[in-house]
């Protein structure tokens, strides 16, 4: 499979995955926070919808306190766009989050490298 549409599973895998850990579900709780970053390089870097700006460590730090918070979250992803090299990816692409009681759109860009068969999250910006 090619990196673009590598990286473009990873979108999709990776909301997949944080909706179930948003919504308490067991089978990520085994597998911890180390299960929603597994993809996530060690130089991570990213720019919330608020400005603020965040490390791979950030968000360790904060994925035990989202863990079951959202039991009706759903994540939709649309509109993936992308460019990629041999060893690395750029995608565009707008997520939309329901939390069960109120609904918010984000247009994001993201810088995916590809380490082994796998591309990881390098760099994420999420706007309103």
């Amino acid at each position: 499979m090619d990196n673009l549409s590598k990286a473009k599973e990873e979108v999709i895998r990776f909301s997949e995955y944080i909706t179930a850990w948003f919504k308490g579900e067991e089978r990520v709780a085994a597998a911890g926070s180390e299960g929603v970053l597994q993809y996530i390089s060690h130089d991570f870097r990213m720019v919330s919808p608020n400005g603020v700006r965040r490390d791979r460590q950030d968000l360790a730090s904060w994925l035990p306190a989202a863990f079951g918070q959202y039991p009706e979250m759903r994540i939709t992803i649309n509109d993936i766009q992308g460019y990629a090299t041999q060893h690395h990816v750029l995608l565009t692409y707008t997520e939309t989050q329901h939390d069960g009681t109120n609904e918010n759109t984000r247009y994001s860009s993201a810088v995916f490298i590809r380490e082994g068969e796998h591309m990881v999250w390098l760099n994420l910006w999420e706007m309103p």
